[in-house]
């Protein structure tokens, strides 16, 4: 018993030492089991677009930011894996789905192939929740099949017009430099810095694995930021027309969107709830997953439909 042991340590220490892709994929695919969540594919178009799924009940769909990929809610689903049907998409472009250089992946095109994605997993009626790019996704998503949103949960959602621009904004225009964009696998430390209040400290196996995924992404993730600019869905007058309750969840020390964003949602927004996560950055949903899952465990659980 003990040889066997033994020599799977040895294995183990091996992989790590030669293989740190493979180390940190075998990684991954344990904290995804161990929130109940499996890796999928569907086909949709042109597009194979990998995702999470795992538990049964009222579906769940999250949708994730800019740069980011599905593994950004492995936390937080895991909450949710036990009452709830989660989905959780590498939207077209990002993570492990596909990407083409020839098409387009503003907020409108990923919108109408979420529409062909839900359609092909047969999804009538969800709960949403989308954090940054993914928020502005799922706000125009909402207006485009509002009957389907049974709730909206934006987690520092793009979008809405700044009254103070924040600290990524100030980069753009004064440096013409975007933080969010990795280039070098060093520079992967800055943007954990960049969008968290309190960066989590990785081993370094999963540190290696991340960084390579983010400059692996570097060429498209520039391109599809350009996109997203040049054709930019504004949000401020659509809010007003949304009919689902929606959860508004901002981290106070948010450098990408200043936390004064959060107001502007809920001004323009029939029915919303606040709440403001103290020293908190860009990311809730990943940096405070208990406490972001108890705020949207609870709201979605006071609606009635």
């Amino acid at each position: 018993m003990f040889g066997w042991i033994a020599l799977a340590i040895i294995i183990l220490l091996l992989i790590l030492i030669f293989y740190p892709g493979n180390a940190f994929r075998l990684a991954m695919r344990s904290v995804r089991r161990s929130a109940g969540l499996t890796c999928k594919r569907a086909t949709v178009g042109r597009h194979q677009i990998v995702y999470l799924e795992g538990g049964t009940g009222p579906h769940l769909v999250l949708l994730h930011g800019f740069g980011a990929n599905k593994d950004n809610w492995i936390r937080f689903a895991k909450h949710f894996t036990p009452s709830y049907h989660v989905i959780i998409p590498d939207l077209p472009g990002f993570g492990d789905s596909s990407y083409f250089p020839d098409e387009e992946y503003d907020v409108e095109s990923q919108v109408e192939r979420l529409i062909d994605f839900f359609s092909a997993l047969k999804l009538d009626e969800f709960h949403l929740v989308g954090n940054s790019m993914g928020g502005q996704i799922a706000v125009a998503y909402t207006m485009k099949r509002p009957g389907r949103v049974l709730s909206l949960t934006l987690f520092d959602a793009a979008g809405v017009q700044e009254d103070k621009p924040g600290e990524m904004t100030q980069l753009l225009v004064e440096k013409g430099v975007n933080p969010l964009v990795v280039k070098e696998a060093d520079d992967y430390k800055e943007l954990l810095k960049f969008v968290f209040y309190n960066p989590p400290d990785y081993p370094s196996v999963i540190m290696k694995g991340l960084a390579a995924d983010a400059v692996r992404h570097t060429s498209s993730n520039e391109r599809i930021f350009q996109q997203l600019v040049g054709k930019w869905v504004p949000l401020d007058p659509l809010l007003p027309k949304i009919e689902s309750p929606v959860l508004i969840i901002w981290g106070d020390k948010d450098r990408v969107f200043d936390v004064s964003c959060a107001d502007r949602f809920e001004k323009g927004l029939k029915y919303s709830k606040k709440v403001v996560f103290e020293n908190c950055g860009h990311m809730p949903m990943l940096e405070l997953p208990d406490k972001s899952a108890e705020v949207v465990r609870d709201f979605i659980g006071s609606i009635r439909y």
